[in-house]
């Protein structure tokens, strides 16, 4: 059976590709006002929606947007939480995210639809995607064999370099910041969709405001860990925990609390360039070593170097 056949499969049964991403992270309504609590019927900048709780983070939640007219699209509707409103840093960095993703012009990452208010949230949306969480490849082995996934992962990371290729070397070059297996959705023809720019920054800015927006505990970059300013090389440090992860089938970093992979991260070592051989070719076990050298300079220097070495192999 071909991959894209297998992948099919497991993705569209027992569970649906929507219900697996809301076991992501389990959807609560949004608290505030009575116009944007799940299952209201709201007029977006776009047309008017019928909004569904779909997932959540800590400073933000996402709807799902389901159109009230014909010829509209799905949206995921993102909006600040209650709590948050009167946050200058938060409210500074969800206008430079939905401007960000304003200006993203790639068919793997997320379609901007519009921004605004829903009472006193602020708001905006993009075209909702259809895929499956990737984190599933690697934690769910009974459903998808480790085996598969391990061919099926210089594939994958090839098209998150070329996302992230894209990203760092545009007009307005964008960092990430959050690169992770929660963060890429995959569908049923083996294609990736990056999501989630609530860390990246315009490159121009990261500097003097990075340091404050970091990656989740488990893929966090050494330089984030230790509380520096990060750049296009903290997304390639992120990329190759992904890669080790998809071709491993377990955690790079190890660490049982947050505390504990923060340290963990700040700490690592410059792995052997075999440090994967046996069980994965030398020419694979070196891209990977490079990629999650904890120096930044030691890395490659960018998406494009790492992309060429992988396409080389």
């Amino acid at each position: 059976m071909k991959i894209t056949q297998w992948l099919r499969q497991r993705i569209s049964s027992p569970k649906t590709v929507e219900a697996a991403q809301a076991e992501q992270k389990p959807a609560v309504p949004v608290q505030a006002n009575a116009a944007a609590s799940a299952w209201a019927d709201v007029a977006l900048s776009n047309g008017h929606y019928r909004l569904e709780p779909f997932t959540e983070g800590g400073i933000c939640v996402v709807m799902k947007g389901i159109p009230l007219e014909a010829g509209k699209p799905k949206l995921a509707v993102k909006l600040v939480r209650e709590q948050w409103l009167d946050h200058a840093a938060v409210r500074r960095q969800f206008s430079n995210e939905s401007q960000i993703v304003r200006e993203l012009q790639h068919p793997s990452l997320p379609k901007f639809c519009g921004r605004g208010l829903i009472g006193q949230q602020a708001y905006y949306a993009y075209e909702f995607i259809e895929g499956f969480p990737l984190i599933h490849l690697s934690q769910e082995q009974g459903r998808f064999p480790p085996s598969l996934v391990r061919q099926m992962a210089p594939s994958l990371v090839r098209q998150l370099l070329e996302q992230l290729h894209h990203l760092h070397s545009g007009l307005k070059p964008v960092v990430h910041g959050d690169i992770s297996s929660e963060n890429i959705l995959i569908d049923p023809r083996q294609k990736l969709y990056l999501v989630d720019f609530g860390c990246a920054h315009f490159l121009r800015q990261a500097n003097k405001e990075s340091y404050q927006w970091i990656a989740k505990p488990s893929f966090i970059s050494p330089e984030q860990a230790r509380g520096e300013s990060w750049d296009q090389r903290s997304d390639l440090y992120q990329a190759g925990i992904l890669f080790y992860e998809l071709l491993l089938g377990r955690r790079w970093n190890v660490g049982h609390s947050k505390r504990d992979k923060v340290l963990f991260a700040a700490a690592t070592q410059r792995q052997a360039d075999d440090f994967l051989c046996p069980e994965i070719s030398p020419a694979i076990s070196a891209i990977v070593a490079k990629l999650l050298d904890p120096d930044p300079d030691g890395r490659f220097s960018s998406a494009q170097d790492a992309l060429k070495a992988l396409e080389g192999v």
